[in-house]
């Protein structure tokens, strides 16, 4: 009896719902007979649904279907909640009945499943139908899609976000190289005592990249097997345990790198593909779970290593990390020269002679590291700052271009508008006309797109001088790399062109460029750019001087050209020409250019170093030739070689 019961009621509802639905769907089909109501619908964006109090469809706008994909079979007469997403259907069935109930409307914001199987997110409010006798029937769905709208939302929060963490890791940036040349390089040239220098250096590095141990070894070649041997080391709490030395036999691996000079980066010694597992037992049982190891080459060639190391679980080495103990182990290798050439010195004080001799080379040596300091330390700064501020203009420029797109998109519908409004409504109010009258409607809508585009290629434009920073500030802390001349010449013009410019009395200085097909040079491409500029910089000032009062067109021609093995040169090198049409340089001032500190600029103009540095970075590091051909009154011409 009760299944009975049960099945009469079931059959019941059932039927006082055909019943409803049969009512509201004749009232909506004379409805749609309309020809007025069909053109409405079909124009209407938003997404319109008529649903029954048991919550089935009873109609969908032509916008429901095209902006969810289905067709009007799929969806009539189909409970309306089964599209919507598990996790915001009971907010969806709480807003319908508290609707069906009270008769007012609530405003939802929801997701809703396209037939495709993505999700559009909609914003909706409703109302209801009553019948003749006041009670409540149908409910009656206005939505519209703000996917596009919200996916905007996210991306501008997104890029917002790494704008703040740009502007994070910028301070700790400026952090790290206030350390590096006011506490570090000034503490250890300070001194010329190699373990005070070496100790310092370990001090510091501890405390400010936060890590639980750091080292400094000597390769010791000689002994069997060759090993690196402990010389300092500073630690975050004295439980640490540690090796005195690690034998290089059983750590093949690493230990190859470190002696062909090349950075080593371990995450996670049981992850790391540069271990094998003898050296992974080794480190392990050491309490090592990561590390950082960086090579140092003095001239005396000694190799020494600073180890970075992580006790509790994996660590991820940043790149600024990277290229701080790079910068300290640069600046470390030039102290330890120093204090190695002041030993050696006073090593043979007894012998006058021989003394004289040491001395005179000694100060030569000496004079070409404090070169190398400076402009080590220049570079560095120069190189990091660059790099930082590229950086961070990198990040609202994109957020400006990538919003132009929008903004340009908006301002075309919204033009759009006001020319519809213009068709069909030719003859506005007189508020409205005063008002067009006095923006100017037709200048504005002529000048406003080519605004916008104007600003797309102000952005452009800023994007191409950011990579050019970037390229030109490139550290060689992996060492060499295919480098592309052309590349790295046009990054330094870049950078160079306020100064072809005309200014006052003096015309713009002609450029002219013929790039031969020259391949790519195994270099250091920070170095090389280095050399571009001092020579480029100097070519500009010569001009400079050299028509100050002259009408004279001032020319800089640069080519690049394949050179074929000869006598002189025993491999094929690429040739680079930088010629200007100065003054020239006299004889006896031309023999002396590459000598440090040399410069015939006033004080405070130069310090003598660009071309001693630059023949040091081409001739010593890169095995090539850099020759400086001049006649007075005719110019100057700089050919710099590398070695493919």
């Amino acid at each position: 009896m009760a299944d009975a019961s049960i099945d009469k009621t079931t059959e019941r509802e059932t039927t006082e719902r055909e019943t409803d639905s049969e009512f509201d769907e004749t009232d909506l089909s004379a409805l749609q007979k309309d020809r007025l109501f069909r053109s409405i619908m079909a124009n209407v964006a938003d997404l319109i649904a008529v649903i029954d109090a048991q919550g089935y469809r009873i109609y969908n706008s032509p916008s429901y279907y095209r902006v969810l994909g289905y067709t009007s079979a799929e969806l009539k007469g189909t409970w309306a909640y089964d599209k919507i997403h598990p996790d915001d259907q009971a907010q969806v069935l709480e807003a319908a009945a508290e609707t069906l109930k009270t008769g007012v409307g609530k405003k939802l914001e929801y997701r809703m499943q396209h037939k495709d199987g993505t999700w559009r997110i909609l914003e909706s409010s409703g109302s209801v139908m009553r019948d003749d006798r006041g009670d409540v029937k149908n409910i009656v769905i206005v939505a519209h899609d703000i996917s596009d709208r919200k996916k905007e939302q996210w991306e501008r929060r997104r890029a917002e976000r790494a704008l703040e963490q740009s502007r994070q890791s910028y301070k700790d940036l400026v952090r790290r190289e206030e350390m590096l040349n006011r506490r570090l390089a000034s503490q250890i040239r300070n001194s010329l005592d190699l373990k005070t220098i070496i100790a310092t250096a370990v001090n510091e590095v501890q405390d400010l990249l936060l890590i639980d141990l750091c080292n400094f070894f000597w390769y010791v070649p000689n002994t069997d097997p060759p090993e690196f041997q402990l010389v300092h080391y500073a630690v975050s709490h004295s439980s640490l345990a540690n090796s005195v030395s690690y034998p290089l036999s059983r750590l093949t691996r690493v230990g190859q790198r470190l002696i062909n000079q090349e950075i080593v980066q371990i995450q996670s010694i049981y992850t790391s593909s540069e271990l094998d597992n003898v050296s992974r037992t080794i480190l392990s049982e050491s309490g090592f779970t990561s590390q950082l190891l960086v090579p140092v080459k003095t001239r005396s060639q000694k190799l020494g290593v600073i180890v970075a190391a992580h006790c509790q679980g994996s660590r991820p080495w940043s790149a600024d990390e990277v290229e701080l103990l790079q910068a300290v182990a640069n600046q470390l290798a030039i102290a330890i020269d120093q204090a190695e050439l002041f030993d050696s010195a006073q090593a043979n004080a007894n012998n006058a002679q021989a003394q004289a001799l040491l001395i005179e080379q000694a100060l030569a040596d000496l004079q070409k590291t404090q070169s190398q300091l400076i402009q080590t330390e220049k570079m560095s700064s120069l190189g990091q700052l660059v790099a930082g501020v590229a950086h961070e203009i990198n990040n609202p420029v994109n957020f400006i271009y990538g919003n132009l797109n929008h903004t340009n998109r908006f301002v075309r519908h919204l033009l759009e508008a006001i020319a519809l409004y213009q068709k069909n409504y030719p003859e506005p109010v007189p508020e409205v006309a005063a008002f067009l009258d006095e923006i100017d409607l037709e200048f504005l809508q002529q000048d406003l797109p080519k605004m916008l585009t104007s600003m797309k290629i102000g952005a452009d434009r800023i994007r191409q001088i950011v990579l050019s920073l970037r390229n030109f500030s490139r550290t060689d802390q992996e060492g060499r790399k295919p480098f592309n001349v052309h590349e790295g010449l046009d990054s330094t013009l870049l950078i160079l062109q306020n100064r072809f410019k005309s200014y006052g009395d003096r015309p713009a200085i002609n450029l002219t460029k013929r790039y031969g097909d020259v391949p790519m040079v195994d270099a250091y491409a920070g170095q090389l750019n280095q050399v571009f500029m001092n020579i480029l910089s100097n070519a500009l000032d010569a001009i400079d001087e050299a028509h100050a009062d002259k009408n004279i067109t001032s020319e800089i021609s640069i080519i690049t050209e394949s050179s074929p093995p000869t006598e002189v040169n025993q491999q094929p090198m690429v040739a680079i020409r930088i010629i200007d049409n100065g003054n020239g340089i006299p004889e006896d001032i031309r023999k002396k250019l590459f000598d440090p500190f040399f410069t015939t600029k006033p004080v405070g103009k130069g310090t003598g170093l660009g071309l001693s540095i630059s023949y040091q970075i081409v001739v010593e590091k890169h095995q090539g030739r850099l020759e400086c051909f001049s006649k007075v009154g005719e110019g100057t011409e700089f050919r710099i070689e590398i070695p493919l």
